[in-house]
């Protein structure tokens, strides 16, 4: 899915991962390896250890970046969005990128019950706010 703000920002998502994003300064241009993405999965299948590569418009030409994210289960939440209870349980996505010195945690928000991702907390890049993202009803 493509987002594109006012100021013609765009951010990439695949299966609710954030892909790519162009225009908000220190952009990542690529993610590899979202094919057993537990995020893309919707399966609650968090266990071990799960590697992708980022390429990042940085000056020091980091692509091919290797993460590497572990999964814990905070637990149920219930959120509220558009007025609406969501029943939902909590993943934090502790995440490493050893090669640049940089240890970071993300937040997912599924639906307990279909596995639907309603909201997340994501980092792309260090010094650069998290993308969140709040979905408001499902694609059809």
């Amino acid at each position: 899915m493509h987002w594109i703000s006012a100021d013609r920002a765009v951010i990439v998502t695949r299966n609710g991962r954030v892909k790519a994003t162009f225009g908000i300064g220190m952009d990542l241009l690529d993610t590899q390896g979202l094919e057993n993405d537990p995020v893309a999965a919707a399966t609650f299948a968090f266990e071990g250890l799960h590697t992708r590569t980022v390429d990042l418009a940085d000056p020091r030409k980091l692509y091919g970046t290797p993460i590497e994210s572990t999964f814990e289960v905070v637990g149920r939440e219930t959120i509220q969005i558009l007025g609406q209870d969501k029943d939902t349980i909590q993943i934090e996505e502790l995440n490493s990128a050893t090669s640049i010195r940089w240890n970071f945690k993300n937040q997912f928000w599924f639906d307990f019950n279909s596995g639907f991702l309603w909201k997340s907390v994501q980092h792309f890049v260090r010094n650069v706010p998290p993308i969140e993202t709040e979905i408001l009803k499902p694609a059809k």
